[in-house]
């Protein structure tokens, strides 16, 4: 995709409606559900790294030197073939509001075979937040 002005990022950003957020910045680290939350312009100031991101979908957006442009890159992983895992949440990590026991982020890892049919992964994303237990 190339190199993206701020605006240009946040249009991409609510162009595709992603379901989630990871936003990685200098002073902070969010896991945020945007159908919940809204993406922040002011994020961007500060960006070290964020990902947009539903089930096969991607958005990858990392600061360059200069703080006034990103280097953005679209993935779409759908009818890929894949394996997923998943990393349990601390209860305060989690993106939604009634934050639950043991949610979950799940992240695909993507396989390629070589010429010999050995696999390995040639891409990770972030793919979905699975709710655990509620707690009241």
């Amino acid at each position: 995709m190339g190199n993206l002005t701020k605006s240009e990022v946040m249009t991409k950003i609510e162009k595709y409606n992603y379901k989630f957020a990871w936003i990685n910045t200098f002073s902070s680290l969010k896991l945020i559900e945007l159908s919940e939350d809204k993406f922040q312009e002011i994020w961007l100031d500060n960006l070290i790294e964020a990902k947009c991101f539903d089930e096969d979908k991607e958005l990858s957006i990392m600061g360059e030197d200069n703080d006034e442009n990103f280097s953005v890159v679209e993935f779409d992983g759908k009818g890929k073939e894949y394996v997923e895992e998943d990393q349990i949440l601390n209860k305060n990590k989690s993106p939604f509001k009634n934050r639950g026991e043991d949610d979950k982020l799940v992240i695909r890892n993507y396989l390629k075979y070589d010429n010999e049919g050995q696999v390995s992964i040639y891409y990770s994303k972030l793919s979905n937040v699975e709710r655990g237990e509620t707690i009241d």
